[in-house]
């Protein structure tokens, strides 16, 4: 019975280290994941402002045609 015990706790010992290599993996894969998603915070808001300013650029456009009676 003691082998049996020891043979389960090798087996233990092997399964938790190869839990630790998938969790610094896991890690790895998500700092990464983390690190793209806040560079794509700064593109997202240089977007937004792009946007903003085409949208405003565009209305007063619309208000010039009219005002010079364009069609």
């Amino acid at each position: 019975m003691h082998e049996d015990t020891r043979e389960r706790v090798v087996a233990l010992e092997r399964d938790v280290k190869h839990l630790s290599a998938q969790m610094d993996d896991m890690n790895q894969k998500v700092s990464e994941m983390h690190a793209l998603l806040m560079q794509a915070k700064g593109a997202r808001w240089a977007m937004l402002t792009l946007v903003g300013i085409g949208g405003f650029l565009a209305g007063k456009v619309g208000g010039l045609i009219s005002l010079f009676g364009v069609r």
